[in-house]
């Protein structure tokens, strides 16, 4: 019929539409745009290199509906606008959205886009989407828009499902999964790809380029593989501001969002509450203080007004930039906030090496060979994070790389990152229970039950009692004073007077090239060496029996 042709070319042409916005748009400013598919792959591997010049920060929610994607759009606003003066523009911001569910009806990149009069791009994945879709939901209509309201933001969507649920049942109701490494990879990726064509735009000034990443959900909520998207995203450690809850009940489920990241090793800027007539900011404020970081700085909070009600796209994109104005005082504090919090980030980071050549005394090490130290950031599985900066200043090039941890940091973390996780929340549950007791006389549960798997398991057969030491070394010399103790019961020197046993020599047998320990004893149960030279350890005396080592030759 008719009606039924003019209906089926409707959606020809809401599917043509949406196909030309993902892969035929561009505007000033805009990257390249993704295909909707082919047979292009997303890369499951990138460059591990973190671009640290210009600021980047996950907004995190204490919960599902707190006003992230809001606050998203009047950071990305705020930001776009800061330095801007007639004839010169302001920073370069570019929105990330990893994941996103309801889509292409739900769009948290089209929203920030069309409060911004930015421009939105899309993944592989989501343009999928937008190809089969027969809606492609409420776009923001920009034509019309105020020239001096359009600001340099670029709002990306990468991964999406239609379904408006949890990612990881999007991902079993519809299929096509993402991996962890494959989500937190092209997120490096597309951060990089902006970072260095914006600093074109900027004369190299990428002080002027801002990154904002925001979660789906809640802080734990899961990912499209169903780990929690806090363990997921620790995976590069970016700084990150949480969104409070103002509602009833938001009090605990904000404080235990920060604990979550706090417990990850995450840094967090600051915290924004939207005002719900509860007065939760005061409370939360308070219950912060106690969140000071390594170098004594709290969190603060900062309060925003209600937010507006939406009526329709047009009018709700003007209310939320009415919004904006009115929180212009609060979010003045915000940017200034994380552009401290950076910058002091980037000095410390830079300053390290030089510091740590001047205050710092290594084991094994000759200083004065030293003319490069390596400064960890943070450890993810078994990698570290590494600063790198050129330039006089350290600043230059900011960046953070991946180094492998081949020795595991002298064999005591030789764990993947889902293991590394498994082992912080062990810790983190120590402390958390026992912080630091007087051992001697006194028992605990986890020292009651390891012993019991020590005994079960390598010391079947031969060991009756556990003795816990705090590191290798002490735990040798603990070894050796049983083993001499054992020795003169054994042979009934144990009856002898004082006189008579501290005339005895006592050696054990070992091996040439070992090493045991950096405490004196230890030392002594080594063979002589380069470690054990006069000029090294004028006390060491060899007390043992050296034989060569077993070795291994493989001919031509």
């Amino acid at each position: 019929s008719l009606e039924e042709a003019e209906a089926m070319q409707a959606v020809v042409q809401r599917r043509s539409w949406a196909v030309a916005r993902c892969i035929a748009w561009r505007a000033p400013g805009v990257r390249k745009m993704s295909s909707p598919g082919g047979d292009k792959e997303p890369p499951t591997y990138v460059s591990r290199s973190i671009p640290l010049a210009g600021p980047s920060y996950v907004v995190w929610g204490s919960g599902t509906d707190v006003g992230k994607t809001l606050i998203s759009a009047a950071l990305c606003n705020f930001l776009g606008r800061a330095g801007s003066t007639p004839g010169k523009p302001g920073s370069s911001v570019f929105y990330y959205k990893p994941v996103q569910t309801g889509f292409p009806e739900d769009s948290d990149a089209d929203t920030v886009a069309s409060v911004c009069g930015g421009h939105t791009e899309f993944g592989d994945h989501a343009g999928q989407l937008l190809a089969v879709s027969g809606d492609v939901g409420n776009f923001p209509d920009m034509v019309d828009l105020d020239p001096s309201l359009k600001l340099d933001v670029t709002a990306r969507t990468e991964f999406a499902w239609s379904h408006p649920v949890s990612p990881h049942l999007a991902v079993q109701m519809e299929g096509r999964a993402v991996s962890d490494d494959e989500l937190v990879a092209m997120m490096l990726q597309q951060m990089t790809i902006y970072s260095n064509e914006m600093a074109h735009k900027h004369s190299g000034d990428r002080s002027k380029i801002y990154t904002i990443v925001e979660t789906a959900g809640a802080v734990n909520s899961p990912a499209p593989s169903g780990r929690g998207q806090g363990d997921v995203y620790r995976a590069l450690r970016l700084p990150g501001i949480l969104v409070g809850d103002g509602r009833v009940g938001g009090i605990a489920s904000t404080m235990s969002a920060m604990e979550s990241l706090i417990l990850r090793g995450m840094d967090v800027s600051c915290v924004i509450v939207h005002d719900k007539g509860f007065r939760n900011e005061a409370a939360i404020a308070e219950m912060m203080k106690s969140f000071k970081n390594y170098a004594g700085y709290s969190v603060p909070v900062f309060v925003l007004p209600p937010i507006p009600r939406r009526r329709t796209q047009r009018a709700g994109s003007a209310a939320l930039r009415s919004w904006i104005l009115q929180c212009h005082d609060k979010l003045t504090k915000i940017k200034n906030k994380m552009d401290q919090d950076h910058q002091r980030r980037l000095a410390r980071l830079a300053a390290s090496s030089h510091e740590a050549l001047t205050t710092l005394w290594w084991p094994f090490t000759q200083h004065d060979l030293v003319n490069k130290v390596t400064v960890i950031d943070s450890r993810h599985g078994e990698d570290w994070w590494v600063y790198k900066g050129d330039g006089e200043d350290g600043v230059a090039g900011a960046r953070l790389e991946t180094v492998f941890d081949g020795p595991a940091s002298w064999w005591t973390q030789g764990v993947d990152e889902k293991l590394h996780i498994v082992l912080n929340r062990a810790i983190a549950y120590g402390a958390g229970r026992y912080s630091h007791v007087l051992f001697p006389e006194n028992a605990t549960e986890v020292s009651l039950e390891l012993a019991s798997r020590l005994l079960k398991g390598v010391g079947k057969g031969w060991a009756s009692r556990v003795f816990y030491s705090d590191n290798g070394s002490t735990a040798v010399e603990v070894a050796i004073k049983m083993a001499l103790r054992k020795y003169m019961h054994d042979h009934k020197l144990a009856s002898l007077p004082e006189q008579d046993l501290s005339k005895l020599e006592f050696s054990v047998l070992g091996l040439n090239g070992s090493y045991h320990g950096d405490t004196l004893a230890a030392m002594d149960v080594q063979a002589p060496s380069v470690f054990t030279g006069a000029k090294q350890m004028p006390w060491y005396k060899p007390r043992g029996d050296w034989l060569p080592p077993p070795t291994l030759s493989l001919p031509n």
